[in-house]
Formats: C-alpha cells, structure tokens, sequence
C-alpha cells in the first residue's frame, strides 16, 4: 500500500529534507519540532558550510563526495536568495605536513575531476583575496547557505505542516499504524514515521543500540576588518573562516565532549582564534580583538562517523533471538515503515538531503540514490548487529525492501 500520510520528529535540516523529500512526492506530512520554531539547534547556526572532506577512494569519501553532489545540485534548484546561499568556493589548506600529504593524495587521485583543483600558496591567495601561506584544495562550487533560511524555504512545502513546540518522546505501533505521544497523549497517527532529532532520538521510549554522542560545538562570529572584507571564499584547516555576510565573518568551530554548557564560552572564542591563527596570521592580526557574539549547539555523531539513515529493526527481538550468521536481511525483525536519520555531525548540509532522498526512495519503493554497499554503511541497526557477531549482516542495505514484515515496538 502506497505512503500516504508520515510523520517526521525534529525540525533541523535532517527533519525539513526528510519531510520535503516525502512531500514531494505527494505525500502529507507532519512536521514535529519541541522548539518554538524549526532549525533551532545545531541547524541553527548563523552559516553551514558545504563542502565534502576527502582522502582518496575509501567508503568515508566516497559518501562525503556523493552527499556534497547531491546537496549542491539540490540546494540549486531551491532558488534561494544570494543573501542566503553562496557559491563562493573553498580553499582547503595544507596547513602542516600531514594535511598537506592528504590534500597532494587527493588531488592526485581525482586528477581529472573538474570540481577540484590543487594549488600553490600564490594561487590560493588570488582565488581567495587575501594572502596566504600554504597549497590547498580549491573547491570552486562549494557554498555557504544560511540554515534557518533553507529549512524554512523546505518546510513550506503545501504537503507539510509544520507542528512546534510539540515535543514527541514515545512511539507505539498499532498493526500498521504509528502513534507519537507527547506526555502519554496520543498526538499524531500515521503509516510512516522518520526520527530525525539528532540526540534526542535516544528519548523517543525505544531500546535503539544507536552508539551516538553529543558534541558541543561553538563559533564565533567577528567583526570584519578592510582587509578581511576582500574574502572570497571559504578558507579550512583545522577550522573555518567564511567570506563576509552584513559585515560579520562566522568562524568556527570548537569540538568537545565534555563541555554541556549551553552558554557563550571565552576560552572558546579564544580556540576559535587560535584555528583563525593557522589560516592567516595577517587576519589574525586583524581580527583578534573583533568578535561581537558567538552560537553553542550540540551536533550529533555517530561512534563510526557515518551518519545513521534507514529503516530500524526491533532491537528486543533481535536480542532475544539473534539470526544466524548467514541469514539473509530479509529475515530481520524490520519495523515497517520506522525510520532514522540522525548522526551527522557537523556535515548535515552536505550530507542529510542525500540521507533523506535515501529515505524517501525507501519508502516509495524507488531506486536509491546511492549504491547498495554505501546505503549498507548507513544501516542505523549496525551497532547492535555487529556487537551480535553479524558484521555482514550490520554491512547490509538499510531497509527491509521487500519484506513487509511489521513486528511491533516493545514497550
């Protein structure tokens, strides 16, 4: 039976791509968001950058380079304003001797792309605007979107409405019907649901085995200078300094795993400035004393990297009855039409649309984007497959396709 009507939990871009990718499609969606408004936390970010992190023909590259095809070519056809989408290109440096063997093998290896080209110090300085001292990867169609902007412009989608400051915290299935509570309330029925809140996934009442982290993440945003108003592009290292918006640069970003404050932090305007250091010491200079503000959010990650994007089995049943080690993926207790798009860390611009077109291709019974063994690497029941010994099953494409079977959630 065709999708007719689904729910998506979570407003970032993971939730409004879903649900865009679904409404598309012509299927009514609602969109559940516990904030007041939707892209309200790590998808709320002044700037989100779009670029892919390459180094060479592993799997982690290939799926860095496919979601940034993908979202670029999306991104365009959304006819968002200058002021909120910019190709402007990005240059990433060599900046010590590691990175700049990684960027010398990857300029290699994809020799004859035309998306990508090595150059010197002095190339990169002309290309960007400003001096600058190491060769770098220059990526001439990587952008910069503003992400309030783009979720909104997705969530307006006539087949989506959109549901704020509903916070869904359990889900139940009734033969083919999902219920999402809020508060022991039923609030929501539909046949398909997409969890797509990022950390709170773990507090939707399901035994996930999902091995995420919350990551805090802060930016500083800085007073532009004369000189750093001529930015062009993007510039990366170990961090990241965009062209001027409205007078401001954004730069970024901090890491860690122990910090879960939510507040402005100095010594991390002070981390971001050390990154601004080994970019340019000349706008370092410029810059130092000229940060006017900053944003904290919290990114979820996965303990491989990859992103989490597919349908979820039931994880009691596998538990309590683990298939052999030859069993084919068909056999799984898949939840029929449950399904999980979270996990992507600071790269959700680049790589959730791809997740979620993965998602709606599922759901729709169409051919996916990407090929079986990188939708495999996706497969949000890996971690408890393969704490389960089935490591070629964890490898599998993550979705119960042809199956139909519907076991219910326990609990």
């Amino acid at each position: 039976m065709r999708t007719k009507m689904a729910i998506v939990i979570g407003g970032g871009i993971a939730g409004c791509s879903s649900a865009y990718a679904l409404a598309q499609r012509g299927i009514q969606v609602t969109l559940l968001e516990r904030r007041a408004s939707i892209a309200s936390e790590a998808s709320g970010n002044p700037q989100a950058m779009l670029y892919p992190r390459l180094s060479g023909d592993d799997t982690a590259s290939q799926f860095s380079l496919a979601s940034y095809h993908y979202s670029l070519n999306f991104f365009k056809t959304l006819d968002l304003l200058p002021a909120d989408f910019n190709v402007c290109g990005m240059l990433q440096l060599g900046f010590n001797t590691r990175e700049l063997a990684r960027i010398q093998k990857v300029a290699a290896y994809f020799a004859s792309a035309d998306w990508l080209n090595y150059v010197t110090a002095d190339q990169a300085s002309a290309l960007a605007g400003i001096a600058l001292a190491h060769d770098a990867l220059y990526f001439p169609q990587a952008a910069w979107v503003n992400p309030q902007s783009l979720c909104l412009r997705l969530a307006r989608h006539k087949n989506i409405l959109i549901k704020t400051l509903t916070n869904a915290n359990k889900l139940l299935k009734n033969n083919d019907v999902f219920e999402v509570y809020s508060n022991d309330q039923c609030i929501e029925k539909a046949d398909v649901v997409i969890i797509a809140n990022a950390n709170e996934a773990q507090n939707m009442g399901l035994d996930l085995n999902l091995r995420t982290q919350s990551i805090r993440g802060q930016v500083s945003l800085v007073n532009a200078s004369a000189r750093s108003s001529a930015l062009n592009t993007i510039i990366c290292s170990d961090g990241y300094l965009c062209p001027a918006q409205q007078t401001q640069h954004c730069l970024g970003a901090t890491f860690s795993t122990e910090n879960t404050d939510i507040a402005i932090d100095v010594l991390d305007h002070q981390a971001n400035l050390a990154r601004l250091k080994v970019l340019s010491m000349t706008l370092y200079d410029d810059l130092k004393d000229q940060i006017s503000g900053g944003r904290v959010s919290f990114r979820c990650t996965s303990a491989d990297y990859f992103p989490l994007a597919g349908e979820l089995c039931d994880s009691a049943a596998l538990k309590s009855k683990p298939p052999r080690h030859n069993a084919q993926a068909a056999s799984l207790p898949w939840i029929k039409g449950l399904y999980l798009n979270i996990a992507h860390g600071s790269r959700g611009f680049t790589s959730a649309p791809l997740c979620a077109e993965l998602l709606a291709c599922f759901i729709c019974d169409e051919t996916p984007p990407l090929p079986d063994a990188l939708a495999g690497l996706l497969n949000p029941n890996r971690f408890l497959l393969r704490k389960l010994g089935l490591k070629r099953l964890a490898k599998t494409l993550a979705t119960s396709a042809t199956t139909g079977m519907t076991p219910p959630i326990s609990g």
